[in-house]
């Protein structure tokens, strides 16, 4: 078929050439044995932390969190819904760890779908599979980088340009630049783009825990005017209360990070349940404190009233050294791209161990053990959406699609039930709590058509079903291409690339 073409012959002669190499060079990162291609098991307890903090703690904490304000129009409700919003975060990233243990798999959705709801109708678990495959890989994963990147570029610009904001065009640039540096630290080194996330989620830790310290000083010093009488005002519209959750979670987005790359987790029966139960308790704490600490400076007027609320805060308290501040921000948003390839390009990998993708990516650099063609596909997909810069088109899209997924799980969670009741579990949700989040799922889907549909979920929808005019001809009925053939086999001797063996 198109997507697996590589045939026996081919194969075996591949093979024999990697063999040969292997063994005729004696760096020190070669293997010996096709046995030992496979993505290592490098993330132990804290950094499995810290890869979830580094992806949720993206700029949104810092930037715009006037959404939920904005819809729940009190300081009360607005800080329930973010203390909220972390519980519903907790609860379904719980889910994602029970499934995650039952099918230890790396590539977490595609993983789920295709064995959990595969388990109760094979076809139908196939299909949802692919999709997810489609819209992870070609829309959500790569736009979600091209967001985060561009925000970097445009803090950093504006934290070094004093006298003048930076160009659209020169946003663009440093974007697209940095998205070609992300991409060459994980095609070298999978310890390197580790090592990175972690000096990033210190950097982001240390920037809240200041923010978050300074708030409850100014509390002591008596600031707490815009505290008072939380619930005044409070909104009546149980739409907007729906819309703020919709806000509110998307800045918790990044909960599920760890299941990605679970077959490169050491222990994952215990390290996954315990790395999400550290992780997502610690941002729900740092995003509430935040929020508090912006109470202290600015009442509600002024907040919705600021394009970036960090920044207000801080010509508030920090005076002149507010300059810092846009570079923190920064900071935050790539290390939050930097962990999204990461989980990416293993996203393309299981896609194509499970034959929903050409061949080449589910392979591995012999020498370094990294995903390279999965690493270069999503780096490249970003900066094709870098291209319209549209942020807050982007994020829309994301989160619309991302929660069709997500709700999709947590059905497959459900039939594993059933259907694997006998597998080994650290961790088991009730059912009546699986069903809570399933109902919150629909809702969240439901509510953005209903409240303010637009176009452009429209363009969701017909992106995701378009993926059904692939799935058919080389899915389902196995047309094989020779071209594609070909292209495999080259890349993979060009780029000395196998297939990586499944570490179970």
């Amino acid at each position: 078929m198109l997507f697996n073409t590589l045939p026996d012959q081919t194969v075996a002669d591949a093979d024999s050439i990697h063999h040969r190499h292997v063994h005729s060079s004696t760096t020190k990162h070669q293997r010996t044995s096709t046995d030992d291609v496979a993505l290592k098991r490098h993330l132990g307890l804290f950094s499995g932390v810290c890869y979830i903090i580094g992806i949720i703690i993206g700029s949104g904490i810092f930037v715009s969190p006037k959404g939920v304000l904005q819809e729940t129009q009190s300081v009360g409700l607005c800080l329930i819904i973010w203390m909220a919003c972390g519980f519903i975060s907790l609860l379904a990233a719980l889910c994602f760890a029970e499934i995650g243990t039952v099918i230890p798999r790396n590539g977490a959705e595609v993983a789920y779908m295709k064995e959990g709801i595969g388990s109760v109708h094979e076809r139908t678990g196939d299909i949802l599979a692919y999709l997810s495959v489609w819209a992870d890989i070609f829309t959500i994963k790569p736009a979600t980088i091209a967001v985060l990147s561009l925000t970097f570029s445009r803090y950093f610009l504006s934290g070094i340009m004093i006298n003048c904001g930076p160009s659209e065009e020169l946003v663009k640039m440093l974007a697209i630049f940095i998205i070609l540096i992300l991409m060459n630290i994980n095609s070298i080194s999978v310890s390197a783009a580790n090592r990175l996330n972690i000096v990033f989620v210190i950097c982001k830790v240390l920037t809240m825990l200041t923010i978050a310290i300074i708030g409850f000083v100014r509390i002591g010093q008596g600031y707490t005017q815009n505290l008072k009488n939380g619930f005044a005002d409070t909104t009546n519209k149980p739409f907007g209360v729906a819309l703020a959750f919709y806000k509110g979670l998307f800045a918790y987005g990044g909960w599920h990070s760890l299941n990605s790359v679970t077959e490169e987790l050491k222990n994952p029966k215990r390290n996954l349940w315990l790395s999400i139960s550290l992780a997502v308790p610690i941002v729900i704490m740092l995003y509430v404190c935040i929020n508090i600490s912006y109470f202290t400076v600015m009442n509600k007027a002024e907040l919705l009233s600021s394009n970036a609320v960090a920044v207000t805060w801080g010509e508030a308290v920090l005076g002149p050294v507010v300059r810092i501040l846009p570079i923190l921000i920064s900071i935050s948003a790539l290390g939050s791209a930097n962990g999204n390839l990461f989980g990416a390009a293993r996203y393309c990998m299981v896609g194509a161990q499970y034959g929903y993708l050409p061949e080449v990516f589910a392979c591995i650099q012999t020498q370094r053990l990294t995903p390279i063609p999965g690493v270069v596909l999503q780096a490249l997909l970003a900066i094709m959406f870098c291209i319209p810069s549209n942020i807050y088109g982007l994020i829309d899209f994301v989160s619309f699609v991302s929660w069709i997924f997500y709700g999709l799980v947590f059905v497959a969670t459900l039939c594993c039930k059933f259907t694997k009741k006998d597998a080994p579990r650290t961790i088991s949700i009730p059912i009546p709590l699986i069903i809570i989040i399933i109902l919150i799922s629909i809702y969240l889907v439901l509510v953005p058509l209903i409240v303010s549909p637009s176009f452009g979920f429209l363009i969701a929808a017909i992106i995701i079903l378009f993926g059904l005019v692939f799935y058919y001809p080389f899915v389902y009925l196995k047309i094989e291409l020779q071209l594609i053939r070909k292209m495999n086999l080259f890349l993979q001797l060009f780029f000395k690339l196998q297939r990586a063996q499944i570490n179970i």
